[in-house]
């Protein structure tokens, strides 16, 4: 059971690879044969640490909620850890709330960061305000009752008409509302909020993601019942020098259902940031044939 200790609390973490390029997660739980650990699988081979947010699991509970927002904390957090590993810079990649703290980490410590992968977790619409997305409120209010949480994992996913999908993610959310259902108050009660949350229109956080000044990659699901395409396509316009690529017949659990797919890209969109990716073949057009 690794735990790192850290200023003001111990956090738990899995370490996957041992390969050259550090790469970051921080999230309430994770899935040890899902993205992100299998980016310390081949073809990338990145060393991967996996850290299980404060509040949550193995890691410490604070009493109350911390005085400068749950987001800021999981940020510093992510930094203090990184200290302790020596890691000046590292990759840091998220998925859903925990690309939200990717996001925080980028505008408040750029420094720090070599690249932001950022997977179905661009910073909410503000449409309901910013104290909570809509998903999240309904998940707390309900967290005793097993339907409306199974409904909710639905929306989440987003859907399908692949009949051995679909019953696949059946299986998936009974899972999932067990584990939920298990959690204690004290975990299920946390709510982080949106993103940035003193951006109160779209506007303002448009502003706040053009402010954005690392390299970002955005894996965005067009059937994510959490994060709107709207939101990937605002982050995708307003952030300097942005990738995004989008996935029209995924959803929110994408990095469960298809890691592969994560770890393509990933893996070309940091070849890029090296210098070593692979140059394009010749076409036609280029050689002069074909007229």
């Amino acid at each position: 059971m690794p735990l790192m200790e850290i200023a003001d609390a111990t956090l738990h973490y899995d370490e996957y690879g041992d390969g050259d390029e550090i790469v970051l997660s921080s999230a309430m739980a994770f899935d040890p044969d899902a993205y992100p650990a299998c980016l310390a699988a081949p073809p990338t081979g990145y060393h991967v640490y996996t850290i299980q947010a404060r509040g949550y699991g193995r890691s410490s509970h604070p009493d109350e909620p911390p005085a400068q927002g749950w987001l800021d904390q999981w940020a510093d957090d992510v930094c203090a850890f990184a200290d302790r590993l020596g890691a000046d810079r590292f990759i840091y990649t998220g998925i859903s709330h925990g690309g939200g703290i990717g996001w925080h980490v980028a505008a408040r410590r750029p420094e720090r960061l070599k690249a932001l992968i950022s997977v179905v977790g661009t910073p909410h619409d503000r449409a309901g305000g910013t104290a909570s997305s809509a998903g999240r409120r309904r998940m707390i209010e309900n967290r005793r009752s097993p339907e409306v949480i199974a409904e909710q994992l639905r929306i989440m996913y987003g859907h399908t008409d692949d009949p051995a999908r679909r019953a696949a993610r059946e299986e998936q959310i009974a899972r999932r509302v067990e584990h939920y259902l298990a959690q204690p108050d004290r975990e299920t009660l946390i709510n982080q909020g949106k993103p940035f949350p003193d951006a109160r229109t779209d506007d303002e956080l448009a502003e706040v993601l053009r402010g954005i000044r690392v390299p970002v990659l955005i894996l965005a699901a067009m059937r994510d019942g959490v994060i709107s395409p709207e939101s990937a396509l605002r982050a995708a316009r307003s952030v300097p020098g942005a990738k995004a690529v989008l996935f029209e017949d995924e959803g929110h659990f994408i990095g469960t259902e298809s890691p592969e797919r994560l770890v393509r890209e990933v893996r070309v969109f940091v070849d890029e940031l090296n210098g070593v990716a692979e140059p394009l073949a010749a076409t036609g057009a280029s050689t002069g044939a074909g007229a």
